[in-house]
């Protein structure tokens, strides 16, 4: 009776053969398609940029909160798609530095959201300010009402 050789025992949790053993490559389509997610999240990301640089008047920053955090969506779901393509090159690490960049902005952006108020005041103040000291007194102003919000905020969280 001739000796018959074993296949080698699989690693534990994959099944022999399984297709990470066989290193199949994704189609050029599957990567076409991750690729082009890509370019999506850095448009999304660049408008994203653009509106918080230019300092709209208010209330235009809520739709830079809401393009901040689709770019984050973006963003996440082309970094699955990257990745499940199998794309090589720097496109992975890209990704992870526009996503930390779109987090910054959609925080910094909900920020702005939650002190509506005084953002609102200040862009009121600054609309007719035309001097220097005008100018300089809408920010004293946007300061003061800034450090009222903070404290009403610390004396909520100690009582409640």
């Amino acid at each position: 009776m001739p000796d018959q050789q074993s296949p080698p025992p699989s690693p534990p949790g994959r099944p022999y053969g399984s297709p990470r053993d066989q290193h199949e490559e994704p189609d050029e389509e599957t990567q076409k398609r991750a690729m082009r997610l890509v370019r999506v999240f850095g448009l999304a990301l660049l408008i994203t940029v653009a509106l918080s640089l230019m300092a709209p008047p208010w209330p235009v920053p809520i739709v830079t909160a809401v393009v901040a955090v689709g770019s984050l969506v973006l963003g996440i779901v082309a970094l699955v798609r990257v990745r499940s393509a199998k794309v090589r090159g720097a496109t992975p690490a890209v990704l992870a530095v526009g996503l930390v960049v779109a987090a910054f902005m959609a925080l910094t952006m909900s920020g702005q959201i939650v002190l509506w108020r005084e953002y609102s005041a200040y862009s009121e103040c600054m609309d007719s300010a035309i001097t220097q000291q005008a100018q300089d007194g809408c920010l004293a102003e946007f300061e003061n009402s800034l450090q009222e919000r903070m404290d009403e905020m610390q004396q909520m969280m100690q009582t409640g």
